[in-house]
This record gives structure tokens, sequence and C-alpha cells, in this order.
């Protein structure tokens, strides 16, 4: 199985799995490091939301035996809440700290990711169920 799923990873297109080895899952694991924050957002609320979304990518990459459109579904589940979440939190009036500059690049990059992960549901939901 852990074959498998290394060898869909290993198809994807060099610009995902840099994007996703690099930056996506590196900037969702520093939410951990903040996890006693509290203003703007709680950052275990932020942690939790973050590192579930990845979380439960796991389950469907075993039972899929790799990566395909299903593992966006997470993101949307987790990810959307997520990005409200700290845009409101941002909005509000607060000084520069380096848990507000954190928070938003977590932002833009759940952004840009929930933008491909809701085409990819789409097509998952219209029954593209193939795997890398």
């Amino acid at each position: 199985m852990i074959g498998e799923i290394w060898a869909s990873f290993m198809r994807l297109p060099m610009w995902v799995k840099l994007w996703m080895v690099l930056w996506l899952v590196p900037v969702n694991l520093v939410s951990l490091g903040f996890w006693g924050q509290v203003d703007p957002v709680s950052g275990i609320t932020v942690a939790l939301l973050a590192n579930l979304g990845m979380a439960f990518n796991l389950p469907i990459m075993m039972r899929d035996r790799g990566m395909g459109k299903a593992m966006a579904l997470p993101h949307l589940v987790f990810w959307t809440p997520l990005v409200i979440l700290i845009a409101v939190g941002l909005a509000s009036d607060g000084g520069a700290s380096g848990y507000r500059s954190y928070l938003a690049i977590l932002l833009v990059t759940n952004l840009v990711s929930l933008a491909f992960d809701y085409k990819d549901a789409w097509a998952w939901w219209r029954g593209d169920r193939g795997i890398a």
C-alpha cells in the first residue's frame, strides 16, 4: 500500500509535489507552534482545523491506494471555516505580531489550495475517481 501511494505521489506534476512538500504541508504544520496563541484567533482552533484538513487525507489515501480528487474533501470541511475565521480575526483591530503574520501566510496558502480543492471536489462529485 505504501508503495502504491508513493508511486501515485511520484506521478503528480512536479509543481504539485513541490507545492505540497515545500509549502502547503509545512505552512499548515507550523500552526502547532502557535497552539497557545489567543489573539486574533485561537491557536488551538487554527492548529486543529489546519491539521485535521491534512490528517483526514490519510484514510482516503489508504482506501484509494493513491492520491486522487477525493483528497480535496477534507480540505473543504476544515479549511473553509479556517480561512473564514482567520480573515475575520485579521480584520479585527490589532497590532502587528509574528502570529498575525503567520495567519496571513496561512490564509493565502489555504485560499490557493482551496481554489484547486473546490475544482477537484466538483470533479470528484461528478465521477472523477481516478488516482494519480
